[in-house]
């Protein structure tokens, strides 16, 4: 299976993304978008995900269209050469359409198995570092806090889904109910200073007219003292108009154009219990917290990551207790070019017959070269714009020197740039 379009709707206005059957290279992308563009490609063929559609071109090549209508409606699946409704074949027991479920996935594991990142380019030296690093903790602590993670991840998703949103979007929700606490956290301290600012200056500049009159340099000091507090408004306005910025940012992302939307648009019941944005706020400040407490454990190895090597990592604490504590190795080794080579072969090979009737999926590279030098880096994008096709790539890619080697690339015709532009 690979994809060949997918279309968005937000409120009147709908973009489109056609992608190349070998490797589509989008670019100018930072970490919230590149999350999302994976999350509606991907859930466009899970479950109703109101405003994605998606088309297909199954390994048979059949193309299909799996439409999601934005304003309720019957999710639908279309044969787009014979036009004929295929939605039957792809219906579950609750009669939701679901392209994965038939192919023995959902959005979460497929998610897993399709996106790779730079952390899953991580070669055998990297993780060994990984395990002697999280070996190196006090594993009560370390493990406690890798669950409070999982626990808080889940708690997060199921407030979400109370709403009415998808649990794939709780990192979206979450930055949005963030960016809008420092953006009244800003309006709020910009009202404290002007109000007493203007008190302040206000008096200061009565007093300087008589202070004038009486003896000039006297009144100096007034007047500095109006234009400090005059100038110390000014940043604080400035401050709060960056936070109204980027919560405008993360706004665009979720697909709307207010807070309000949003809160209209993801939670229905803003305005019938502000129960609902109380629990989503805490189980987000509760996330956030735990999270922290992992880092500081962790440092930025991923909780996913640390159960996945659990046995060798709680093996290897042994082996340091036995030894009395000696021989923990905390540098982080760098990944040999053939080792990067040999962690994206083996995905590719796992992807070309993944679902349940062998089907293939594409894989979604999500910043994979990240910190990796730039000779290296070059040697894998040749072997990713060699390689692709069997399955389909998409490089998500906030990265010049990708975006650079792409358009020099699309000039044969065996790859695509996409990037976004102002409208």
């Amino acid at each position: 299976m690979r994809f060949q379009r997918l279309l968005l709707e937000a409120g009147s206005s709908t973009v489109t993304l056609d992608l190349h059957p070998r490797l589509t290279v989008v670019a100018g992308l930072g970490r919230m978008e590149r999350e999302s563009l994976v999350t509606e490609l991907l859930g466009g063929l899970g479950a109703s995900r109101p405003g994605t559609h998606v088309e297909v071109v199954e390994d048979t090549g059949r193309r299909l269209g799996v439409i999601h209508p934005a304003h309720g409606g019957r999710d639908r699946v279309m044969d787009l050469a014979s036009n004929d409704d295929v939605t039957e074949e792809f219906a579950g027991e609750n009669g939701s359409v679901n392209l994965l479920q038939a192919l023995g996935f959902d959005v979460g594991s497929l998610r897993r198995r399709c996106r790779m990142g730079s952390h899953d380019m991580a070669t055998g030296a990297v993780v060994d570092s990984t395990v002697a690093t999280l070996a190196g903790c006090d594993p009560e602590e370390l493990w406690t806090a890798a669950e409070a993670v999982q626990v808080c991840d889940a708690v997060l998703k199921a407030e979400v889904a109370a709403i009415g949103g998808d649990p794939e979007d709780a990192s979206l929700v979450e930055e949005v109910e963030r960016r809008h606490a420092a953006f009244e956290a800003a309006q709020e301290r910009l009202e404290y200073v002007r109000h007493h600012g203007i008190f302040i200056g206000g008096a200061c500049v009565l007093a300087a007219m008589p202070a004038a009159l009486i003896q000039h340099w006297a009144s100096i000091p007034l007047l500095a003292v109006a234009i400090v507090t005059t100038l110390v408004s000014i940043a604080y306005r400035r401050r709060m108009e960056k936070t109204r910025k980027a919560e405008r940012r993360v706004l665009e992302q979720a697909g709307a154009k207010s807070y309000l939307a949003f809160r209209i648009q993801r939670m229905n019941a803003v305005f019938d219990g502000g129960a609902d944005r109380t629990r989503l706020a805490l189980a987000a400040d509760e996330h956030r917290r735990a999270l922290a407490a992992w880092r500081q454990l962790a440092g930025e190895v991923s909780v996913d990551l640390a159960f996945d090597l659990r046995d060798r990592v709680e093996a290897a604490a042994r082996r340091i207790r036995e030894a009395g504590g000696r021989g923990v190795a905390t540098a982080a080794a760098s990944a040999e070019p053939t080792e990067l080579a040999q962690a994206l072969m083996v995905r590719m090979n796992e992807l070309r017959h993944a679902g349940s009737s062998g089907e293939s999926f594409p894989l979604l590279l999500d910043e994979p070269l990240q910190g990796i030098a730039p000779s290296v880096k070059h040697w894998v994008l040749e072997l990713v714009g060699r390689s692709a096709g069997t399955p389909q790539i998409v490089y998500l890619t906030d990265d010049p020197e990708v975006a650079a080697w792409a358009r020099a690339e699309a000039v044969w015709g065996e790859l695509s740039v996409l990037e976004p532009a102002p409208a």
